[in-house]
């Protein structure tokens, strides 16, 4: 039997659904500073290994955070913010910290979903071996949505245990150009694969630091893509 949890048809089995108040570690301030460059990619993917199948998943949402003060109750485009310059993703592969790959707002990365299947040679950010991601604005689903109040990562890993899992973002940074930073403040939605991912660590891309991170997994046998969706207080507002 299969479930639809949040836009992701998996096994009724191997699904679980956190709430906001289940998952999440609280970052009630927002960064300050300009985007870290972080440490370079390594040959190896971060994070220990989980529970879970391969071709089986994971989804959910959890919740936490701080930010920039949301300032009403519409959800607005992330690209429309005012001063908004960039989007760094803190990916983790390896190394003592991890590297952020920094698009401009209205660059070809973000506004644009990449089609499958992801290589080589079509990709945003690079991991490990086989382990490429496609970075863009959403809806809360990971849908994509040029004009939508959510980032979304999202990505495949073809290496199972006793390889780490794959995914390893530590935060996603709106840059603005006073130089602040403002971190997501909760995880929309998300989707886990295979048998090294930790969902129990999603949190981990919220939490505001960045020696920490998410391990979602690795999309052998599977026909859809490890994910993570995160929304910001200045856009989407409180965790729904």
């Amino acid at each position: 039997m299969f479930r639809k949890v949040l836009g992701c048809l998996i096994p009724a089995a191997l699904c679980l659904s956190c709430s906001a108040d289940d998952a999440g570690v609280a970052n009630n301030n927002p960064a300050t500073g300009g985007a870290s460059s972080g440490g370079s990619a390594g040959s190896s993917s971060g994070g220990a290994s989980g529970s879970g199948g391969a071709g089986g998943g994971v989804s959910g949402s959890a919740g936490t955070g701080g930010g920039i003060a949301f300032d009403g109750s519409a959800q607005v485009p992330v690209r429309s913010l005012v001063a908004l310059e960039s989007i760094s993703f803190h990916e983790r592969t390896g190394g003592t910290a991890p590297t952020a790959y920094t698009f401009l707002v209205n660059g070809p990365e973000l506004t644009v979903r990449l089609t499958d299947p992801m290589t080589d040679t079509s990709h945003d950010i690079p991991g490990a071996t086989s382990e490429f991601y496609d970075v863009y604005y959403s809806n809360e689903d990971g849908s994509f949505n040029i004009d939508g109040s959510y980032l979304t990562i999202s990505g495949v890993f073809a290496q199972a245990l006793p390889a780490g899992g794959g995914l390893n973002l530590a935060e996603i940074g709106l840059n603005f150009s006073d130089k602040t930073v403002e971190y997501g403040n909760y995880v929309a939605s998300f989707v886990a694969l295979g048998d090294n991912a930790v969902p129990a660590n999603v949190g981990n891309c919220i939490d505001g630091d960045l020696q920490t991170h998410t391990t979602m997994g690795n999309t052998v046998g599977a026909t859809e893509r490890l994910r993570l969706t995160l929304g910001f207080n200045s856009t989407s507002g409180p965790p729904k």
